[in-house]
């Protein structure tokens, strides 16, 4: 409770007294500041207050009120002596109260550590609401702050605990003027200032009491937060939650990219083969893949050409072959044997006369047709699909490749799992059918002797049609050799607020 005003008034109390056998207690019979104020004292402190305690007492309205006194300290308490030097012999104590249990508001010079837990402890005995002490030194400014030095009393701040009640400082003026005049108003009805005009004016009981009443105007300070405090919090949690899990994802995502980059760099993925990403082959690698003379020999068996690998450019032309180039014309027969045209141009190749290019799994084409094709329009071999990518080559991985290279591979492997089913129900079926078979028509394989071996049909050769060599037709034919590459399902294809999504939470679908 944090105080703000002081209040002080003089109130007419009635003298409790014996009535039909039992006792009428003390009631406040006039407020006589408020009747009257030329007659009684009046004083409001609105400054220069602060709150040293704040133990909780209820407050309804947020006033604290009762009647102000001076605590009794034990006889024989050395500091006996030295208030008497700040507190008048005629003050107000509670022995000089109505004998009713009133709220009582203390009061208390704040002379040094002893005496005032000296005054604190005299306190905690009667029924106080609220103490207030002051520094007798006369100042009429803001008493230091809380946390001043001033206010230690040796126990390490337990004394604004241990006490049942507030404890409030105000200007040692103020103190000073409210211990005054408590001195006048201790004694009985005749010995208050202005007694003729109070007794003229209200005809008290001369037995009745004049004493001064104190309210304090206290802000309870409220232990819990107000709503907009818990608005925050919970806007908080939730922006903290959110952070987490976008950077938890953020983490798991980049480690997904870095294990697709290493997967695509050993050349265990193929992004275009997947149909991912269009990928071209650098030129200066396409340089790298050698350079032959289609030179076909004749085969002494049939007298047709066998298509067996022609010789190297630099051997056609005289240049002493390499160790390496030796090897490669002493390889068995590979992909190029059966290869007796370009299948970019769809031109034939010229025996001792076309200079072709080899890729690296095997298939030749014109150095012309394939430079363009790879440089420009895919990096897999238009035949088999591979990859002619550098080794160790990976482009820049992001997060869409990575979701569709997953969802590719759940795919496949549900694909494989459906295939190898019914692979074997059609085996299962199979069986069974011939089963049957044996059973109802009594059949018999038939004799080997009697078998007709296909291989040893030899069809006639057909002429090779003549193939339209119009521009038209070939652009046609490259698209067909170029692999699909489906780029509408990546990030840019989303709407505007599923691509923002996806930039806070990589994993979101």
């Amino acid at each position: 409770m944090s105080l703000q005003t002081v209040r002080n008034v003089v109130l007419l109390f009635s003298n409790p007294r014996w009535s039909d056998g039992h006792t009428v207690p003390s009631t406040i019979l006039r407020n006589i500041t408020a009747l009257s104020s030329q007659i009684a004292y009046s004083d409001d402190i609105l400054g220069n207050i602060t709150t040293l305690s704040t133990t909780s007492v209820s407050t309804p309205n947020g006033v604290v009120q009762g009647l102000l006194y001076v605590p009794d300290l034990p006889s024989g308490d050395p500091c006996q002596s030295l208030a008497g030097s700040y507190i008048p012999p005629n003050v107000t104590r509670r022995v000089s109260l109505p004998t009713t249990s009133y709220n009582l508001i203390a009061l208390a010079p704040w002379i040094n550590a002893t005496c005032t837990q000296s005054f604190l402890a005299a306190a905690r005995t009667d029924p106080l609401r609220a103490m207030l002490v002051y520094r007798p030194d006369g100042d009429a400014g803001q008493p230091p702050d809380v946390e001043d030095e001033a206010w230690d009393l040796g126990d390490a701040g337990a004394w604004k605990t241990t006490n049942r009640y507030p404890v409030y400082a105000i200007s040692g003026a103020s103190g000073n003027e409210m211990m005054r005049q408590l001195s006048f108003y201790s004694g009985d009805l005749s010995e208050v200032p202005f007694s003729d005009q109070i007794v003229s004016t209200y005809s008290p009981n001369p037995a009745d009491y004049v004493r001064v009443w104190t309210e304090l105007t206290v802000t309870t300070i409220s232990k819990t937060l107000p709503l907009w405090a818990f608005i925050l919090i919970i806007l908080g949690v939730i922006i903290v939650v959110i952070a987490g899990i976008s950077l938890l994802m953020h983490f798991v995502q980049n480690r997904r990219r870095a294990a697709l980059r290493r997967r695509v760099m050993r050349g265990e993925v193929n992004l275009e083969g997947l149909g991912i990403k269009r990928l071209t082959v650098p030129p200066t690698h396409i340089k790298t893949f050698p350079l032959f003379t289609y030179d076909p020999p004749v085969s002494p068996k049939t007298g047709k050409f066998a298509h067996s690998k022609g010789r190297r450019s630099s051997e056609a032309s005289g240049i002493p072959a390499s160790p390496i180039t030796a090897v490669r014309n002493e390889k068995p027969d590979s992909a190029m044997d059966y290869q007796p045209a370009c299948i970019i141009c769809l031109d034939e190749f010229e025996s001792k006369k076309t200079i072709i290019r080899e890729l690296s799994c095997g298939h030749i084409y014109h150095p012309e047709c394939i430079d363009d094709f790879l440089c420009q329009l895919s990096s897999l071999c238009p035949s088999c699909r591979t990859s002619m990518l550098p080794s160790g080559y990976c482009p820049t991985i992001t997060n869409s490749m990575v979701r569709r290279e997953y969802g590719t591979r759940r795919l496949r492997s549900q694909g494989t799992r459906m295939r190898v089913d019914v692979e074997r129900g059609r085996s299962e079926l199979s069986s069974w059918g011939k089963s049957m078979k044996s059973h109802m028509w009594h059949t018999s394989p038939a004799k080997p002797d009697g078998s007709i071996h296909l291989q040893d049909i030899r069809l006639p050769e057909q002429p090779r049609a003549t193939r339209p060599n119009t521009v038209g037709s070939t652009n046609d034919h490259i698209q067909e050799l170029i692999v699909p590459v489906d780029e509408t399902n990546s990030d840019d294809g989303r709407p505007p607020w599923k691509r923002t999504a996806l930039k806070v939470f990589p994993g979101f679908r």
